[in-house]
């Protein structure tokens, strides 16, 4: 944890936060922070600022606001489609969403024998927690949103979506050569990434028919989150 996460509805008199959670334990512990000592801290939708340790003590921590810092990133302005993925492979695909800050995670069970995983903590009680490690672990202040759609037709969702559709396979165009013939490809682009087995044969006539570019980040099969790793290492090296 390189930011501490702080929300702005935690903020006393918009200056003063106490702490009482991991935070408080991280800042004490792996921090090793002092009184007067200054620590980082992401607030989402707000930025980045420094803080000043103004109270310690066994069970809390407060920390007064400063300044504001100059941006860390550049969040990175796009949408993703996952075909849901086993919940291991959620978290970690939930944290890089948080780290790169892309607007949006979409989750759809576009296989029926993976429907069981919806009913997973990564999918229910704990998909903020990991949104929120990223964050903390880049200093990224946009908060991703996800959606978790079980009902609706995820082939319908695609051709609804308004913007480009960019569908992820090894067979594609190479994406750096695209990205660099167009330039404004990440105006309200969604990257779609399949099941880890591979499309199947009707899906990758159905992108044919609806004019959805397949893109390849290279000849080899990728696991899902090192493939979206990839994916938006390349996207973040371009726009930062």
């Amino acid at each position: 944890m390189n930011w501490i996460l702080i929300y702005e509805n935690e903020l006393q008199e918009n200056l003063f936060v106490n702490l009482t959670d991991q935070r408080h334990t991280h800042i004490q512990t792996v921090l090793k922070k002092n009184l007067e000592d200054q620590i980082q801290v992401v607030i989402p939708s707000l930025g980045n600022f420094l803080f000043k340790i103004k109270t310690f003590s066994d069970s809390s921590t407060t920390v007064e606001k400063l300044n504001l810092l100059p941006d860390v990133l550049e969040p990175l302005p796009i949408h993703t489609f996952f075909s849901l993925p086993r919940p291991q492979t959620g978290k970690k695909l939930l944290h890089l969403a948080g780290a790169y800050g892309v607007y949006s995670v979409y989750f759809y069970a576009t296989e029926t024998k993976n429907k069981e995983y919806w009913t997973s903590p990564v999918y229910t009680k704990e998909t903020l927690s990991h949104l929120e490690t990223g964050l903390s672990q880049t200093g990224n202040c946009r908060l991703p949103s996800v959606i978790q759609e079980k009902s609706f037709l995820w082939k319908n969702f695609l051709k609804d979506w308004k913007g480009q559709v960019l569908v992820l396979d090894r067979e594609g165009t190479n994406f750096h050569s695209l990205l660099k013939a167009e330039t404004e490809l990440l105006d309200n682009c969604l990257f779609v990434f399949g099941p880890e087995s591979g499309w199947k044969p009707e899906d990758i006539l159905f992108f044919h028919e609806n004019n959805f570019p397949l893109i390849s980040l290279g000849k080899i099969n990728l696991r899902t989150e090192f493939a979206y790793s990839a994916l938006l290492h390349q996207l973040f090296s371009i726009r930062n």
